[in-house]
């Protein structure tokens, strides 16, 4: 059997699922293919969706089948701690002062079958999943994917998003930049007595960032970075010791915690793929670039790759223009820059906030009231976290 769509997409990750529904929001016809059953993924982690991203998600309909379970930022509280003891200088980000949330906490677990029943429902998409992918051959003249069952798939354009250790990628020849820092994050989600107001709270610590971010029923997500060797010392303890050490790096002001999910700790690294695309393939998402989740930026640079290439799949179906042709170096240009300018710079904030130096820790809370004072520092640092600053994709727009 064979099928011809102009767009297949090998990944139904949260980008995966996002890119084919993007472009097929622009009137592509999209083949999706996953070598595991999107059902029977279960990710316990929450993710922080900016409010660009969220605005794509309302474009494709994907917010209003979340409901109730969107938990807004209101508030935005960084400041640099040490265990037991946080500065009282600080740097407080409002959201009024943006006119709205600078983005949203959703869980994955919630997130993930959203975008997959758009997905399935969708008239321009067809998901496989599971498949086994045989062979790719990519050509001047357009993409063939073979199954394993002989079921061969052609496109136009082929896009991966098939992970960090993308075999796309690989097959392609595309190099990337690696640089593995010597740190682990932990992420679990606690349930605490105290409301959180809606506010994320980073605290920046000697081996590196906690993060606290607000969830819906009076719980919070969390996503610590430490040296590896104390995640990997944390993760021993047991649940009554883990709590007892998170409860005291927080301080108390969310009252008494308890876990409501299992730990999951992951190696840390910065990762860059050399470029994006090459003949009739462009990588999306982790395939792309992989970042510190010091500034939470990891899943919307994937979301904002999907809304650059569903704008440039647009323009390539109005013009009548080869979807695989030269116009993917419109997206190579859009985006590559951009993810590596974002990269290098959670990059020099992980190596700032981790120094022990005791001048450098002075100079940095001092930096963090100064720019706390000044409003317009405020305004560019509060557009940048909301995603709304650069040249967006008309799906991030409002």
């Amino acid at each position: 059997m064979n099928a011809d769509f102009d767009i297949i997409v090998v990944g139904a990750g949260l980008v995966g699922l996002s890119s084919a529904l993007a472009c097929a929001h622009k009137g592509a016809k999209v083949c999706l293919l996953d070598a595991a059953s999107p059902e029977t993924s279960q990710d316990e982690r929450a993710s922080a969706v900016a409010a660009s991203s969220f605005a794509m998600f309302e474009h494709l309909g994907i917010a209003e089948t979340l409901g109730g379970y969107v938990q807004p930022i209101s508030d935005m509280l960084i400041a640099d701690g040490a265990v037991g003891e946080v500065s009282p200088l600080t740097l407080h980000f409002d959201s009024t002062d943006v006119g709205g949330p600078t983005g949203h906490m959703v869980e994955n677990n919630r997130l993930r079958p959203a975008l997959l029943r758009k997905v399935q429902d969708s008239k321009n998409i067809r998901l496989l999943a599971p498949v086994e992918i045989l062979k790719t051959v990519r050509t001047p003249k357009g993409v063939t994917v073979t199954l394993k069952d002989k079921t061969n798939f052609t496109a136009s354009l082929l896009v991966a998003a098939d992970g960090r250790n993308s075999n796309l990628r690989q097959q392609a020849g595309i190099d990337v930049q690696r640089f593995a820092y010597e740190q682990k994050a932990i992420v679990t989600t606690f349930k605490h007595e105290l409301t959180h107001d809606g506010v994320a709270h980073q605290i920046f610590f000697a081996g590196g960032p906690l993060a606290l971010l607000p969830l819906t029923g009076q719980r919070c997500s969390i996503v610590w970075s430490d040296a590896a060797r104390a995640v990997d010392a944390a993760m021993g303890l047991d649940e009554a010791a883990f709590t007892a050490e998170l409860a005291r790096r927080i301080g108390g002001f969310l009252g008494e915690i308890k876990l409501s999910a299992p730990r999951q700790a992951f190696p840390l690294s910065l990762q860059m793929a050399e470029r994006y695309t090459d003949e009739r393939l462009v990588l999306v998402g982790d395939a792309a670039h992989s970042i510190h989740p010091i500034a939470g930026q990891g899943l919307n640079m994937g979301l904002r790759d999907a809304a650059a290439l569903a704008d440039v799949v647009e323009s390539s179906l109005s013009t009548g223009l080869d979807l695989g042709g030269a116009a993917i170096g419109d997206y190579e240009a859009w985006r590559n820059f951009d993810n590596k300018m974002l990269g290098m710079t959670t990059d020099m904030l992980n190596r700032l906030f981790t120094s022990r130096l005791g001048p450098l820790r002075h100079a940095r809370r001092v930096g963090l009231a100064a720019v706390n004072r000044f409003k317009p520092a405020q305004a560019f640092f509060m557009k940048e976290a909301a995603g709304q600053s650069g040249d967006l994709p008309s799906l991030l727009q409002r």
